[in-house]
């Protein structure tokens, strides 16, 4: 009963997960990456079917940099 419970939150957790990674990162570098090179790229869609497949990850790990990493190091420099 244990071992079914725990799989079903590992299941729950990667979906959470992928939603996050997939929507929201790949929205938010898609987004930035459309402002800093004047809509010239990505050339993909803003809605992909798949936005942790291999054509749209670079767009995804570009809008984590942007949500994770920016944040830290203005409020590094900043107050550090």
């Amino acid at each position: 009963m244990g071992e079914l419970l725990l799989r079903g939150l590992a299941l729950v957790a990667e979906i959470v997960l992928e939603i996050i990674f997939g929507y929201v990162f790949y929205s938010t570098g898609w987004l930035a990456l459309r402002l800093l090179s004047l809509g010239h790229y990505p050339k993909l869609p803003l809605r992909v079917a798949d936005p942790t497949g291999s054509r749209s990850a670079w767009v995804a790990a570009f809008g984590f940099i942007c949500l994770l990493f920016i944040p830290v190091a203005w409020l590094t420099l900043t107050y550090g």
